[in-house]
């Protein structure tokens, strides 16, 4: 009786963790939209990268201070580059897969606010992660089949 019920919580665990590990994976490579808020300190620098798709698209606008601004595609070609700015404003729309770099130097006495979204993708880290749930789920049901028929 111990086991076989131990055997139907193995095998329903075993499948939870399969499904959830196969809809993370998929997940994690669909784009979404990320915001692009935050804050630079006069004297600092921030770069923001989101990893987007041919197509994907990010708009930001920077204000409030001087400031120095440098977008890169995935190769590290220079796509854009403005200096002394104090407001601007940009939409890229991503020609290349692959994480992209914008460097914001903040040249000014206050600081700069940045706003906008991105479409960015998880990173492989999160991929590997949920393709290890659905392993334990295949080694789950494994071991639950042990106690099948006992």
């Amino acid at each position: 009786m111990f086991a076989g019920k131990t055997f139907v919580a193995m095998l329903g665990a075993g499948a939870a963790f399969i499904a959830i590990g196969i809809a993370a994976s998929i997940y994690a490579n669909i784009p979404v939209a990320v915001p692009l808020n935050g804050t630079i300190k006069p004297g600092l620098a921030d770069e923001l990268s989101p990893d987007m798709n041919v197509g994907n698209t990010a708009s930001m606008q920077v204000k409030d201070s001087t400031f120095n601004i440098q977008v890169k595609d995935p190769d590290g070609s220079l796509v854009l580059a403005k200096q002394g700015i104090s407001n601007f404003a940009y939409d890229l729309t991503a020609s290349k897969a692959g994480e992209y770099k914008i460097t914001i130097q903040n040249t000014g006495n206050q600081d700069v606010q940045i706003t906008g979204t991105a479409q960015t993708k998880s990173s492989p880290l999160e991929l590997s992660g949920s393709l290890m749930l659905a392993v334990t789920g295949i080694i789950v049901i494994g071991l639950g089949m042990r106690f099948r028929g006992h």
